[in-house]
């Protein structure tokens, strides 16, 4: 049963907007364990946050309460937020994370921590010191302990709070500590404090404001000006990373009156994002941070240096664009310490975006040949930045949203390293591989697994991996009737393009064995120089044969299972089937085993045997007439079936849709049954597009015209 409040100091009930931040979610949590109706909203919350949460009662919610009587928000929501304006306009009283905090602790005897960075790790070394001795105290700590242990608590029989208290919001002036921890100083936060000086000057009003005494590192100059001496307790710390952490916890226990030890720290698990090893296996060890200072991130990377094998390769996502512009120059003089670099757009929490505090300024302040990449680009990059050293140590690091990015693709590379060492060494998996340039459309997102397999019995594995990893997949050839989505592909993409995939094997009665990867170009070529026709419509289709099956191709008249003698295929469980071609439904565009299957050779029959030069003759006429039907910008061929009597290129023709044009999606002039990518289409401009023609056939023909092309990543019933 939670216990009633125990002062007047406690609201009745708080609606918290950014629950799942890090300041935030532990403040909700105190709350609920005095007894308030504690609810919350939050667009970016994390599973393991959002289940702290409703372990201790908070209630999350996306609706503001109808009459709300105390708001609190986080620093990352923006004045011009649609529930923040909600709130004010039903009469909320509506205070920052850290007025509220200042509230709740205005009658205990606080201990403050403070500084620029390290106060998380400080403050939850304190707090388990202080459990371990059975110091009865509340607590908060704005971060997450890597275990189970909770972020906050509520002591209705102790006066002593521990708490970090910030000084990025300005709301530190509210607090007057009976204890002050200061850790360091470091000027950041421009944006509020346009000088050192101004940030020296709330750190000062806040020592004044102090009942007992400001524990401090001996070795700060700074804190060592702006302290009293009659309230200065100066801590010595050996070197090392932590050690300084280390003492001024041990210190701060120790005076108020708790028994604590150095053995005690032994059983500390370490605060979550602070040197958090994600993974570590075959070389490989990643490590996510949540350094966003130019000086953490230089012991970060010294301390890594000793700590952690191999190459240093860093993706680092800068923090706020004031930060950025401020210490753009040291930024790249810490990274410098790495062997590698990649930089993100800076995360922006709720800052207006400026000219010169964008990431580049980092690069430009250095001699160094870095990039920054787009976040999607990321596992990619980092994949491919691993693939070529080990050992190599990869360390995520900033204060932003990076956290996820590292957890995901620490999951991503666990699965990736896995099936590595199941497939043989010919054959490719990749993380987040670009599709677009795999396509003749050239548009779409990346595949979140990569795979061309040497062989059948690669191939058999990787279906087996997505089976337990219970991932989709599907197959891609030459792309060419194919639009994959701007989000990308969430599973396996397999292309065939290993050397036992395009087998071309001449056997008896003009009869021709070819793997499903082979290139219908380099089949057509092949044949004519054994003098086998029959194959010359297939010539222009920028296709495998592999594609050609499963999409019935056809062209100049001539269809794919019209020289089909036999199929052999892998079925989604891994089983290899051959079946003759009577015993496979075939349809327009369409061969129904083969939707889910995935073809791995076919034999196919000729005509009869003809001189090469009478089929090369024959394969140029259809080729020159290919070049004057159609468009030769980047399409993925014809976008729309045909309906049934007419013909879908005929009918945007005659409804004058030629030209048309969404974004950088435009109807061919050449052939209207062509989309082309005029110029950096997207997938959502080409699926746009899409939706308008099918909208004006429908109101001026009545015909619903059904895509031909296939859509990977979205089902065509999601986007039409």
């Amino acid at each position: 049963m939670m216990p009633e409040p125990a002062s007047s100091s406690l609201p009745d009930a708080v609606f918290m907007l950014g629950v799942g931040g890090m300041g935030m979610a532990p403040l909700a949590i105190y709350l609920a364990e005095a007894g308030v109706s504690v609810s919350g909203w939050d667009d970016g919350l994390r599973p393991e946050v959002a289940e702290l949460l409703q372990r201790h009662g908070v209630q999350l919610s996306d609706d503001l309460p109808e009459s709300p009587s105390l708001v609190a928000r986080s620093s990352a929501i923006g004045e011009d937020h649609e529930l923040l304006a909600q709130a004010r306009s039903r009469g909320a009283r509506v205070v920052r994370r850290g007025e509220l905090l200042a509230e709740l602790v205005a009658d205990k005897k606080l201990v403050a921590i403070v500084g620029s960075h390290g106060k998380s790790t400080t403050t939850g070394m304190l707090i388990h010191l202080l459990n371990q001795a059975g110091f009865d105290c509340s607590y908060f700590l704005g971060a997450l302990f890597r275990n189970d242990e909770s972020p906050a608590h509520y002591s209705p029989s102790s006066e002593w709070v521990i708490a970090e208290v910030d000084e990025s919001d300005g709301t530190v002036e509210g607090f007057a500590p009976d204890i002050t921890v200061a850790v360091n100083f470091d000027w950041d936060h421009a944006d509020l404090y346009p000088q050192e000086s101004d940030l020296r000057d709330a750190f000062r009003r806040l020592f004044q404001r102090t009942k007992s005494f400001v524990i401090i590192p001996e070795d700060c100059n700074v804190l060592n000006q702006i302290v009293s001496d009659h309230k200065a307790l100066r801590c010595h710390s050996a070197a090392g990373f932590n050690a300084s952490n280390t003492a001024l916890a041990l210190a701060a226990g120790r005076e108020i009156g708790a028994s604590v030890t150095l053995d005690m720290l032994h059983g500390f698990s370490g605060i979550r994002r602070r040197q958090d090893v994600m993974h570590r296996a075959h070389g490989v060890t990643l490590v996510a941070d949540y350094a966003h200072h130019p000086t953490e991130v230089t012991a970060l990377l010294q301390h890594a240096r000793s700590e952690w094998a191999g190459r240093q390769i860093v993706v680092f996502q800068p923090h706020r664009y004031t930060r950025t512009r401020q210490f753009a120059s040291e930024f790249a003089q810490a990274l410098e310490i790495a062997d590698e670099v990649l930089l993100l757009p800076v995360y922006a929490a709720s800052e207006e975006p400026l000219d010169d505090g964008q990431s580049e300024a980092i690069i430009e302040a250095s001699a160094k040949d870095w990039r920054v990449i787009a976040s999607d680009e990321l596992p990619h990059a980092v994949d491919a930045a691993v693939r070529g050293s080990r050992p190599a140590t990869v360390l995520f690091v900033g204060a932003g949203d990076i956290d996820g990015m590292a957890h995901r693709f620490a999951e991503d590379w666990r699965i990736v390293d896995e099936w590595r060492e199941s497939l043989s060494l010919y054959s490719k998996l990749t993380l987040a591989e670009p599709l677009a340039n795999k396509t003749t459309l050239r548009v779409g997102g990346s595949a979140r697994f990569y795979a061309e397999p040497d062989g059948v019995d690669d191939l058999e594995r990787l279906l087996y991996f997505a089976r337990q990893s219970d991932l989709s997949w599907f197959t891609l050839g030459r792309g060419s009737n194919l639009i994959v989505a701007d989000e990308g592909f969430p599973g396996v993409v397999i292309s065939l393009k290993g050397k036992g995939f395009r087998d071309f094997n001449v056997l008896d009665d003009g009869r021709v064995k070819v793997g499903a990867g082979l290139a219908l170009k380099r089949l057509c070529g092949l044949a004519a120089k054994e003098g086998l026709g029959g194959f010359e419509f297939l010539e222009g289709i920028p296709g495998t044969v592999g594609g050609a099956l499963r999409m019935n191709a056809g062209a100049m008249g001539g269809w794919m299972f019209d020289v089909v003698e036999s199929v052999e295929f892998m079925t989604p469980e891994g089983d290899i089937c051959r079946l003759p071609r009577e015993e496979f439904h075939v349809e327009y565009r369409c061969c129904h085993e083969l939707l889910e299957g995935m073809a791995l050779s076919a034999v196919l029959k000729s005509g009869a045997q003809v001189e090469g030069g009478a089929i090369r003759e024959q394969m140029d006429a259809y080729a020159g007439r290919r070049k004057e039907s159609q468009p030769r910008e980047p399409s993925a061929g014809c976008i729309f079936k045909n309906p049934e009597g007419n013909a879908a290129g005929k009918l945007i023709d005659e409804l004058g849709l030629k030209g048309l044009r969404i974004g950088g999606a435009e109807v061919s002039s050449v052939h209207g049954n062509f989309i082309i990518n005029r110029k950096d289409a997207t997938a959502a401009d080409v699926l746009a597009l899409i939706r308008e023609i099918r909208a004006v056939v429908k109101r001026e023909r009545d015909i619903d015209l059904e895509p031909e092309a296939l859509l990977v990543g979205h089902e065509w019933e999601e986007v039409l």
